[in-house]
């Protein structure tokens, strides 16, 4: 093994075991969050019909891939917060693996031509092996993969879609083309917001397309490759057509009810501003020099595949803000998580094509640092709402078969969480179905709750039982 070769696998390795450490240390630190309590609830179903029944109501626009994935989970390792969130963490971890791969593959030399050579081995593996490790220190990638939500299942199938198409435009064949169409399924039954990752991807392959076309006969094997692995997502797409109404028809009452309400429209510079705040305030302008630099380097040398990089980049975020303005407002950090893997491949090429190492090394450890130190800012304040001990709270004030009610609604099944296994509990009751339940107690949180709602749950409930962190307990 050259030193080269050694130098790259164990900046890999030391992603890997940065990033699971990461992402599986003191994982019950925080306590369940409302978006947690409904995929607890759909996984918990007695079936696996029952779980795609169940999150259709309880996680609109989605598909069921994470709620089937925990369900089979908890059979084997218990329905615990730490044990649902070691899903997450797992799927995390494996993103760091397949981020390596993908960044790999995305340098690498095609069995056709291409409008410029790829990247040297050494170089297309350093650049990999720093991509990885970047993924792995970073806050947002290590926030998402510590909670028991669809996010990292997401984020590792369209890896795996965007992989898959490029081991497909490097080697031919079908075996990668099938497994770009698996990918996508599966992506998209994560969430539908893959779609724009995949629609980038694939706008990518039309210009491969038309480009070919318009060069000589010599590129019609690119051509070829390319309009199959086009295919192969267009059907991965359609893989999912059966369920395609009852998802979107959820999606469409669930913002129709006003339940996306929280979503604010979002400013014309919000997609530099979503870089801005994956990698904090001090670090973003370290990266995106890193990143435009490793642009303007491997744009002599890879367009194509650097073209790839910043479609993918890109066009989520200004799909999603246009939709914002003509439709809903849909600009969320985590409904967007995908793009920052081709963020972190470009910073990682910026790294690795500075030439001096003393230099180059001396990025590394400052992007490093800057990632950590934004780690360490995070971690120091408490960032979930204290919904166990409201929950207790509340049981020490009702009666067997006595109801609480719950605003938001949509955090009823926390609540139900914290108090599952008891005989003769009390009912869990949602604000919005709360008329006539005669209810003594409500919790009332802190977030997601309509001010006119609040007020209503104040008046009704004047006096304060306990007041804990991002929620309070109120009694009539």
């Amino acid at each position: 093994m050259n030193r080269g070769r050694f130098h790259s696998l164990s900046i890999l390795a030391l992603a890997l075991v940065a990033g699971g450490f990461l992402r599986f240390y003191r994982l019950g630190a925080f306590e369940m969050s409302a978006d947690e309590g409904a995929s607890w609830a759909a996984a918990a179903a007695p079936s696996l019909s029952a779980v795609l029944r169940a999150q259709i109501v309880l996680n609109p626009g989605k598909a069921g891939l994470h709620d089937v994935a925990l369900h089979l989970w908890m059979r084997a390792f218990g329905d615990g917060l730490i044990a649902m969130r070691a899903l997450s963490a797992a799927a995390g971890t494996l993103a760091v693996a397949l981020v390596f791969l993908l960044t790999r593959e995305a340098f690498a030399p095609s069995g056709v031509e291409e409008s410029a050579a790829p990247l040297p081995p050494e170089a297309r593996n350093l650049t990999a092996a720093l991509a990885a490790l970047l993924f792995a220190v970073n806050l947002v990638m290590v926030k998402y993969a510590r909670e028991a939500r669809m996010y990292p299942l997401e984020i590792d199938a369209v890896i795996g879609a965007a992989c898959c198409v490029l081991r497909g435009m490097n080697r031919g064949g079908w075996v990668w083309p099938v497994g770009a169409a698996i990918c996508t399924a599966l992506a998209i039954a994560a969430h539908l917001t893959a779609l724009a990752a995949l629609g980038a991807i694939g706008l990518w392959l039309l210009y491969i397309f038309f480009q070919a076309r318009r060069e000589t006969k010599s590129a019609a094997s690119r051509a070829r490759r390319a309009l199959g692995n086009l295919a192969a997502l267009a059907a991965g797409a359609a893989l999912l057509a059966p369920l395609a109404p009852a998802v979107i028809g959820s999606a469409a009452h669930a913002a129709a009810i006003g339940a996306i309400n929280w979503i604010k429209r979002p400013a014309w510079w919000a997609p530099f501003a979503l870089f801005n705040k994956a990698t904090g305030t001090f670090a973003f302008p370290v990266y995106a020099a890193l990143a435009g630099w490793g642009a303007i380097r491997g744009w002599r040398q890879a367009r194509d595949r650097v073209l790839f990089v910043l479609i993918w980049m890109w066009a989520p975020p200004v799909v999603v803000l246009a939709a914002s303005y003509m439709l809903e407002p849909l600009f969320v950090e985590r409904y967007l998580a995908a793009v920052f893997v081709p963020f972190f491949m470009l910073s990682a090429l910026g790294i690795a094509a500075i030439e001096s190492r003393p230099l180059r090394t001396a990025a590394l450890a400052l992007a490093l640092a800057l990632a950590l130190g934004h780690l360490w800012e995070w971690s120091r304040k408490a960032h979930d709402a204290q919904w166990r001990e409201a929950a207790m709270a509340a049981l020490h004030r009702c009666a067997a078969g006595e109801a609480i009610v719950v605003a938001p609604g949509y955090a009823d099944n926390v609540v139900r969480y914290y108090l599952r296994g008891r005989k003769n509990g009390p009912r869990v009751i949602p604000v919005n179905k709360a008329a006539g339940s005669g209810a003594r107690i409500a919790i009332l949180g802190g977030a997601g709750v309509a001010p006119e709602i609040a007020a209503r749950v104040r008046a009704e409930y004047p006096r304060v039982v306990a007041r804990e962190r991002g929620v309070v307990v109120r009694e009539r």
